[in-house]
């Protein structure tokens, strides 16, 4: 390249015009002719003219201190509820059924539709509630109104009145008058509705899948819902009560499942002794209910040994058993989950024969029936501290039988039971939890306004006088599983 003058073409001095470089010149291109001159002094401290529009941003490497979720609210509200309720069962599988489809095969599906939305109120109502939300609740019980009415829709058409997706549907409906009710008597209504749909379907053939899976779990809230209405499950029918159990059941879900069967009879029988004890059924069928009752008894008997072989396997020669474990006699708390349903079975057997016929042997048996569940009840929540998995499939009814064959609030063992489960929900108690000599000495009146009061007074499960049948005692998530975990020992039950 040749030096700046020989590049460009000077003028006369007289010529004002700016010189131009020779290259631009042979090429045709305009030229604005050499850059001026520009002395720089290191010294001086220079100030950058740059606008704002052309200025170079550096980001700050600090996010803001809030994020808005508002995009993700559902999904953290499904992920919520799925993690602190839904655990299993049938209600795990509408969760997985409404995430692995798509929303374009949800569209294409009126039923998966439906669900996901019912999936939804569910999540929303239970997040908003537990985080004393009122504009998130409110939002879930106006989502839980809309299903609600497209449920009725959608029942009007034969085509989808027995589907799965309506069963877990109308389930779901129920879950939520179980722990955020709508009304008193919400529950009976979608318990009562949903048996219609299952008898209209028939009762399950198939032992693995998804229908083994739903039938599972609609066959334990059907007899713990007619037991709390004292009315006759659909599953004391024969052709429900002989269904076969799930082909993967392990030792403790066979001895789980034939208790639920004599809980099952019991429905039937307590519907048969409150007509007779109003007057709605003659009195010559007192004696061959009373024989009824006491072959339920012995059925329920035999299986006591099924429960100790079951006890038996679970026994770890290698780990001394807690103080408590010992005097009950179980290997840990999955024993005495399964011991705790026998004697709930029995307490109500007792319960249905003392109102036939009244004896103080009754009564003893009961309370010490009453007692184990409570002292059970209290291996489970020592044994969940100590780090053992979370389990309980029938705790809810066990509390409320034995409760109230200990005389509620009015009998040492009765609070004492009390307190055990406020420890298991970790509710504000008007004592410390810790000092058991002032719950077993405490008056009725000091500790009746606690939670488990609150818990505990609203659903009878025994005679014909007890009226105010709602189901205030099913708001215990912690105690209320009717699904299965994934994760099971074998032989254990279902947790």
């Amino acid at each position: 390249m040749n030096t700046l003058t020989t590049e460009f073409i000077y003028l006369q001095p007289s010529d004002e015009t700016r010189p131009t470089c020779l290259r631009c010149k042979k090429r045709g291109l305009e030229c604005d002719g050499p850059k001026d001159v520009t002395w720089i002094n290191q010294n001086t401290n220079f100030s950058s003219d740059s606008s704002p529009e052309n200025a170079v941003v550096i980001a700050s490497p600090t996010l803001p201190t809030q994020l808005s979720l508002e995009a993700f609210g559902e999904a953290i509200c499904l992920a919520y509820t799925r993690k602190n309720l839904l655990r299993g069962g049938p209600v795990e599988l509408a969760c997985n059924m409404i995430e692995r489809d798509q929303s374009s095969l949800i569209l294409d599906n009126p039923g998966l539709d439906l669900l996901r939305h019912s999936m939804l109120s569910l999540s929303v109502t239970f997040f908003g509630k537990q985080h004393r939300q009122k504009q998130i609740t409110r939002r879930g019980y106006a989502q839980y109104g809309e299903v609600l009415r497209q449920l009725n829709s959608h029942l009007a058409r034969p085509e989808l009145q027995t589907t799965d997706e309506t069963i877990l549907t109308a389930l779901t409906c129920m879950l939520l008058e179980i722990f955020l009710p709508t009304g008193p008597k919400n529950f009976f209504k979608h318990h009562r509705g949903l048996e219609a749909i299952m008898a209209m379907r028939g009762p399950p053939t198939d032992t693995t899948g998804n229908t083994a899976t739903i039938f599972r779990g609609l066959r334990i809230l059907s007899i713990i819902g007619a037991l709390a209405e004292s009315r006759p499950s659909i599953y004391a029918r024969d052709e429900w009560k002989y269904a076969p159990p799930p082909a993967d059941a392990t030792e403790g879900s066979m001895l789980q499942h034939h208790i639920f069967t004599c809980l099952a009879d019991c429905t039937q029988l307590m519907g048969e002794r409150n007509a007779m004890l109003d007057g709605s059924a003659p009195l010559w069928n007192y004696e061959p209910l009373l024989q009824r009752v006491q072959n339920t008894l012995d059925d329920l008997n035999k299986l006591y040994p099924l429960w100790q072989r079951f006890n038996a396997s679970l026994l770890d020669p290698n780990k001394p058993l807690s103080p408590l474990a010992e005097e009950l006699g179980v290997a840990n708390h999955h024993s005495a989950t399964a011991l705790m349903l026998y004697h709930t079975v029995h307490i109500c057997i007792l319960q249905i024969i003392d109102s036939l016929t009244p004896s103080p042997e009754n009564t003893a048996l009961r309370n010490q029936a009453a007692v184990t569940i409570a002292k059970c009840l209290e291996l489970k929540e020592y044994e969940k501290r100590e780090g053992a998995h979370e389990s309980n499939t029938i705790g809810f009814v066990a509390t409320k039988v034995a409760w109230q064959a200990l005389g509620g609030f009015d009998s040492p063992e009765g609070r004492r039971l009390a307190k055990t489960v406020n420890t298991a929900l970790n509710a504000v108690s008007p004592m410390p939890l810790d000092d058991k000599e002032a719950w077993e000495q405490a008056q009725p009146d000091e500790i009746r306004d606690a939670f488990f009061a609150r818990f505990v007074k609203r659903v009878p499960i025994g005679t014909p006088a007890d009226e105010a049948r709602v189901v205030g005692l099913l708001q215990l998530p912690e105690v209320i599983n009717i699904g299965y975990k994934n994760t099971r020992q074998p032989g254990m039950l279902p947790a």
